[in-house]
């Protein structure tokens, strides 16, 4: 088996001394990313999931230490250690910030035995780290308890909901154990970026084992990640099942006895316990209140969630159970949704095993599927392209036909680029009251509403890649500043 070399994110801004220490770690036999500004590691952290991150606590635009502090603080990033390169007259200022965001300082420029030695034993502790999952990479059970004890003693408004995957175990027995951590990291990758885009900055979510997850985050936000959550569960987990077996909705398994039972399909049920309506003293009283919401739940067919809403002399008077959708709507859904990876695999671009590796390193980094598919070689961006384009039924966008007029630089202005960003939009061309809006995802009828508020314009979607966002968004950001 050929060895995987560990990845090394180095943010140094000194040409000189990127080029010294690009020299060493290629000597080492590191894989290396390089980045010159502060804002740009973070998305690049994110988007490549570094093994160790060396960076210039003197980098422009945001310095090393609050990237460093920023990275730590977000439970995607927390565990991958940070070496800080810092001027020796900086070390005792910096000592307080230091101590916050990293896992260990070299003064700049370093020594190289000292900064080989000092990031072999920052991956070395790395891997021995109990408080990791090391399927997902999300904290575990000592940094859960950590998360939640600190909200208790804070005394402010607090939720944590308990995510549960029913008939896992069924799925498991039927189709093996790496197609179970498959589905397992799919729901990191599902729960992870729903808590990022609907719930709090500061917001937790953890791993504590097998097909149990827990989200920390307050009572103003609890349902809707709940439900968005349930919502991306229930369009993408049945593609996980052979095609017979979505089709039936459900599989043909044996109990401990040797019965032969038709199991459901997977579900999700998400137990939710907040302090709005009573207090939660400690962590016992607070799995007893979870653990009679997870067996209530486990009663009901399909996906749902529930709230506990008080407590008077111990008994739990809870909401009624909330489905994300119908029954019947949610087959609809299912049915029109179909996400890209399904769509190339129909459309005979990529084959099952590729398929496999592609979702992996999506689920593992963030980055979008049709992004790795092309990043590892297994398709070109026109391949995509056609694909897309005959089962959305929506064109692709030729960045080469991008708008410079007048009209397009003021519907800009109106739709900030964290909007952008955030929903994976582009306005492109604007004739008359029609906005040409290129998007990653040209199905999200959140955005396309969205931008119709902001412009007062009716909005005609065409799809992009990740690649050819990130270009045509440079240059609308070149474009409105000239």
């Amino acid at each position: 088996m050929v060895a995987v070399k560990k990845k090394v994110l180095l943010a140094e801004h000194e040409a000189g001394i990127a080029e010294i220490i690009q020299y060493l770690l290629k000597a080492w036999d590191y894989e290396i990313i390089t980045i010159a500004k502060g804002f740009a590691v973070l998305d690049a952290v994110r988007r490549e999931q570094p093994d160790i991150i060396i960076i210039d606590w003197g980098l422009p635009d945001m310095d090393g230490l609050k990237v460093s502090k920023a990275l730590k603080e977000d439970f995607l990033t927390a565990h991958i250690p940070i070496i800080v390169l810092i001027d020796k007259k900086q070390i005792r200022k910096k000592m307080l910030e230091i101590e916050q965001g990293v896992d260990d300082y070299i003064a700049n420029p370093p020594d190289p035995i000292d900064l080989e030695i000092r990031m072999e034993l920052a991956l070395r502790r790395t891997s021995h780290q109990l408080y990791a999952n090391a399927l997902t990479k999300l904290p575990g059970n000592r940094q859960i308890e950590k998360a939640i004890y600190s909200r208790m003693g804070e005394k402010k408004l607090f939720s944590v909901a308990y995510y549960d995957i029913d008939n896992f175990k069924s799925f498991n027995d039927k189709y093996g154990y790496m197609k179970g951590d498959s589905v397992i990291r799919h729901v990191a990758y599902i729960i992870s970026t729903t808590t990022k885009r609907y719930g709090n900055p500061h917001d937790f979510v953890g791993h504590i084992g097998g097909d149990d997850f827990v989200v920390v985050t307050t009572p103003d936000k609890d349902r809707l990640i709940a439900s968005e959550s349930i919502l991306a569960f229930n369009r993408a987990m049945h593609f996980h099942y052979s095609k017979e077996d979505r089709e039936r909705t459900y599989i043909v398994s044996k109990d401990r006895r040797g019965n032969v039972m038709n199991m459901p399909l997977m579900s999700v049920s998400i137990a939710i316990a907040n302090n709005k309506y009573f207090p939660i003293k400690n962590m016992v009283e607070l799995m007893e209140t979870i653990t009679e919401i997870k067996s209530y739940l486990k009663t009901l067919p399909g996906s749902n969630f529930l709230v506990n809403r008080r407590q008077i002399e111990k008994k739990l008077f809870i909401d009624e159970p909330v489905k994300a959708e119908s029954a019947e709507a949610s087959k609809e859904e299912r049915l029109r949704h179909k996400p890209l990876g399904q769509i190339l695999l129909e459309s005979q671009v990529i084959t099952p095993e590729q398929l496999e590796l592609a979702l992996n390193r999506h689920w593992n980094t963030g980055q979008r599927i049709g992004q790795s598919v092309i990043s590892l070689g297994l398709a070109s961006s026109g391949d995509i392209a056609r694909a897309l384009e005959s089962q959305f039924n929506i064109p692709h966008f030729d960045i080469r036909n991008l708008s410079e007029n007048g009209e397009l630089k003021e519907i800009v202005s109106k739709i900030s680029f964290d909007i952008m960003k955030d929903y994976g939009v582009l306005p492109v061309r604007k004739d008359k009251n029609v906005l040409l809006l290129a998007m990653l995802d040209p199905k999200n009828m959140e955005a396309l509403a969205k931008i119709k508020s902001l412009t007062g314009c009716s909005v005609t979607p065409l799809f992009v890649l990740e690649n050819e966002f990130t270009e045509i968004l440079d240059r609308i950001i070149v474009r409105s500043k000239a």
